[in-house]
């Protein structure tokens, strides 16, 4: 081997060990850091796109796009974005977002260079790019926009251990040569080994906070996973159900009652999570969700955050127009917050007589007539005007207990 070979390798290691320390499942920061990589070995890109296939029951895929500029990303070229961010970097952009299922099957991708490396089968695609004055006219028109930029090769490669590709741009006059090609596929070989971990945990990160939520998601992280870890914590707490469910599923054939299910749960996630609210449960179709007290707070933001869930969350259902009515039964009160199981199947949850409140409470909205209703605790700690509903007994809770609903009294 040739000392200038292995004098390139050895910077291509020693570039590997000091990825080791990075954060983990910075992909966005791996992306850019490689990039630069290139740049100080010789290879100068302008311009990167990492496309990844994950296994998420939500996300089919993520892609970064970097660039050697401070850019704005104008509007997402793909219906199929689920959530996008933009960072800046050493006066480079990186764009990371993630995209959902479909995301493969829009005209975007079908009429990109990825498309069609990916249904050649084969491990790279070169292409050169001409000049030309105005006239769009190549066979992939993001080509025509690199063009604009002053690009003049464009080099795609397949990435088989993670499932993704990889486009690198240039605007070198000399475009990628054929020694330009091939030391670039030998980085691949070490960028492809970080991004399988970097994906990792991403992806572990993202599934959780799907099944689990976010509170519990960090707790997994942090190692607390023996049944009987447990926290306690002060919040809301939220239990909320469809009225006449049962009706529900007699009558709608399962796939039709699925879709309308997901319909549903899909404005009360989104109106949960934007309030600062973390669902632990879907219990068939009931929501146990809980909006924590920070350490040394008093609980009334949390109640006015579960509060205004509340709204956000009818104003969806009236927009969505889904024929369906909930109650919603919200209580503050400690509880116990952690891994409850076996060593074959734990479930990280909420335990306590909090949470039977809750459960109590919401089952009085059918009884009541109301689509909301909450606890005297709750109530006093928001705040906001309410009036008393029915002074009831609870279902194995001792004494009668003032139910209150928003709005002042006459």
């Amino acid at each position: 081997m040739r000392t200038g070979t292995r004098s390139r390798y050895r910077r291509l290691l020693e570039w590997q060990r000091e990825r080791l320390s990075d954060p983990p499942g910075d992909v966005a920061g791996l992306v850019h850091r490689y990039c630069r990589f290139l740049h100080a070995e010789g290879l100068p890109v302008f311009r990167a796109n990492l496309s990844l296939t994950t296994l998420h029951p939500q996300i089919k895929g993520l892609r970064y796009v970097w660039q050697a500029d401070h850019v704005e990303p104008g509007p997402f070229p793909s219906a199929a974005l689920v959530h996008r961010s933009c960072q800046h970097l050493d006066g480079c952009t990186v764009e990371e977002a993630f995209l959902h299922y479909g995301a493969r099957e829009t005209p975007q991708f079908v009429r990109s260079p990825f498309y069609a490396l990916r249904e050649s089968g084969g491990d790279r695609l070169s292409l050169r790019i001409a000049p030309t004055a105005g006239k769009r006219s190549r066979r992939f028109p993001v080509l025509d926009d690199l063009a604009a930029q002053g690009a003049t090769h464009y080099a795609a490669f397949q990435l088989r251990r993670t499932d993704g590709m990889i486009s690198l741009v240039t605007r070198h006059s000399g475009g990628f040569d054929r020694v330009a090609l091939a030391r670039i596929a030998d980085t691949l070989v070490v960028l492809e080994s970080l991004l399988d971990s970097a994906i990792k945990d991403v992806v572990l990160d993202s599934v959780l906070r799907c099944y689990v939520g976010a509170g519990p998601a960090t707790e997994i992280r942090r190692g607390n996973l023996s049944p009987g870890s447990m926290l306690t914590m002060d919040g809301a707490i939220w239990f909320s159900d469809i009225r006449r469910y049962s009706n529900l599923s007699r009558q709608l054939p399962p796939d039709q009652l699925v879709s309308l299910l997901n319909r549903y749960y899909a404005v009360l996630v989104e109106a949960i999570h934007v309030h600062g609210g973390d669902i632990l449960k879907f219990i068939g179709d009931a929501i146990l969700a809980i909006f924590p007290v920070a350490a040394g707070e008093p609980g009334g933001d949390a109640c006015r955050r579960a509060l205004a869930a509340v709204e956000t969350a009818s104003s969806g259902l009236a927009e969505a127009d889904l024929g369906l009515q909930h109650g919603v039964g919200l209580h503050l009160g400690r509880f116990q917050f952690g891994n409850i199981g076996n060593h074959r199947r734990v479930d990280f949850t909420v335990i306590g007589d909090a949470v039977n409140v809750a459960a109590r409470i919401e089952a009085q909205c059918s009884v009541q007539q109301q689509a909301l209703l909450m606890s005297e605790d709750f109530a006093r700690a928001s705040g906001v005007p309410t009036r008393v509903v029915a002074a009831v007994p609870l279902k194995g809770l001792d004494g009668t207990h003032d139910l209150h609903t928003t709005g002042g009294g006459d």
